[in-house]
């Protein structure tokens, strides 16, 4: 696709570089929906349903065919025009017609006026099912970049944890060579140590797994080793822990705008939601299919001319040119309910579907919102999480500081790491749920 900066880059390979995965936000957006199946799916049908209402709109215009026939009988039958006269043959064994014959409706109470009508409101339908699965293919791909995006920021910040953890048992372990700590503090300084690198390991898998959705959801899965992917922050100072990486990930920061997710903010409810509008026009088909069938219920009055060329004239062994003209009309006179029936489904068929519009309008404003008062939540819970932050970093560095004074145990250094680590774990997973839930604004609200 054009624009498109998502790349696995294989420079040189006698250097053997680290594959790198280049994506922001809005470029997997644009992939996801060029991608998507199910917009396909939705695509496919909606041209179907618009090909079958231009086909209803065809009955409503006369028609013209180019009928033939051909006849051979072994039998002819004589025919004396004067008594005692030679019988002579009534036609011949063979028989042609040829010709263009032209039908048309004239009249039929609007019922086929209506199919055509209904039809429409099909295809508008299909339509608004083509743009909801737009509109969800949209909000999967920002999901899932959302969780790439965390799995990264807390590969990072457990990095950063795995890395202290390292240095502190490094110092304490030397410490105790020197007589200067106990072993209890070394054991505890190590099994620190080993807790934030499985955490790493684990966090590596969650990364691996996030990423693997995103590509699959943009197309971009295959010929891509996930196995071990690292942040490409973390690409100068990866801790040994990891291994080697197999690709690195460069995507946009939680922190980077999004403009479409920040408008999203602003803009109020789309109350012609696809999701709901689907259903209205499929409330209208029905109506509208159940007109036409009670219009059926009415006399119909066709026209057909026809000119053709014929052979024989009767009994005359010729060709002619034969044109004719005629009306035929028809009126149900019984039926069995039939028609009744079938107006009735289509009725209860319209019910149903406003019954659904008006259930998708509720659930639409319910989730709007749910989306608003979380994300004003979300937003007061960031200022905590940014001084919790600071507090929690300031304390856990005072606390080993007082540690190695003797004034504090290493339980409280352990304790003061953790909260150290929770807190920007903390922050992060704040940070994605606010682009989750401006995500969810962005599908339910006015499109810009």
């Amino acid at each position: 696709m054009k624009g498109l900066a998502l790349a696995v880059l294989l420079v040189s390979p006698a250097a053997a570089e680290i594959p790198r995965v280049r994506l922001t936000m809005a470029e997997a957006e644009s992939a996801a929906r060029a991608h998507s199946l199910a917009l396909r799916a939705a695509v496919e049908e909606g041209a179907g349903s618009a090909d079958l209402a231009d086909e209803r709109f065809a009955s409503l215009i006369p028609r013209v065919t180019l009928d033939g026939s051909y006849r051979y009988q072994t039998e002819v039958p004589n025919f004396s025009p004067v008594p005692g006269q030679p019988a002579r043959p009534f036609g011949d064994h063979r028989s042609t017609s040829v010709g263009p014959t032209l039908s048309w409706t004239l009249w039929d109470q609007g019922s086929l006026y209506k199919t055509w009508r209904a039809q429409k409101a099909r295809a508008a339908s299909q339509d608004e099912l083509r743009r909801l699965a737009e509109r969800q293919a949209t909000l999967g791909a920002r999901l899932a970049y959302v969780q790439v995006q965390l799995a990264g920021e807390q590969m990072r910040e457990l990095a950063d944890a795995l890395g202290l953890a390292e240095a502190q048992y490094k110092e304490i372990d030397n410490r105790f060579k020197a007589g200067a700590a106990s072993r209890i503090d070394t054991l505890s300084s190590h099994q620190e140590s080993l807790q934030r690198r499985k955490q790493l390991l684990q966090a590596q898998a969650d990364l691996s797994a996030s990423l693997r959705e995103l590509l699959q959801l943009v197309g971009r899965a295959d010929g891509v080793d996930l196995s071990r992917p690292l942040d490409a922050r973390l690409s100068t100072a990866a801790p040994a822990a990891l291994g080697e990486a197999t690709a690195l990930v460069e995507l946009d920061g939680l922190d980077a705008p999004q403009p479409a997710l920040s408008a999203a903010e602003a803009a109020p409810l789309d109350d012609g939601h696809p999701r709901v509008a689907a259903y209205a026009r499929q409330a209208e088909a029905a109506r509208l299919a159940a007109s036409s069938l009670n219009a059926g219920r009415g006399p119909t009055i066709k026209l057909q001319g026809r000119a053709s060329y014929d052979y024989p004239n009767g009994p005359a062994l010729e060709s002619v040119t034969q044109k004719s003209v005629g009306l035929t009309a028809s009126l149900p006179l019984f039926e069995g309910r039939l028609t009744a029936r079938a107006v009735s489904e289509q009725r209860h068929l319209a019910g149903a579907a406003e019954n659904r519009r008006d259930l998708a309008a509720e659930e639409l404003k319910r989730d709007w919102d749910t989306a608003r008062s979380a994300l004003g939540s979300l937003r007061s819970q960031q200022a905590v999480d940014e001084k919790s932050v600071a507090e929690t970093e300031e304390l856990a560095r005072l606390i080993y500081l007082s540690y190695k004074a003797g004034r504090s145990n290493y339980l409280e250094v352990q304790s003061g790491n953790l909260r150290a680590l929770e807190a920007k774990v903390q922050a992060a997973r704040t940070r994605a749920q606010v682009l989750i839930q401006l995500s969810a604004l962005a599908n339910l609200a006015v499109q810009g």
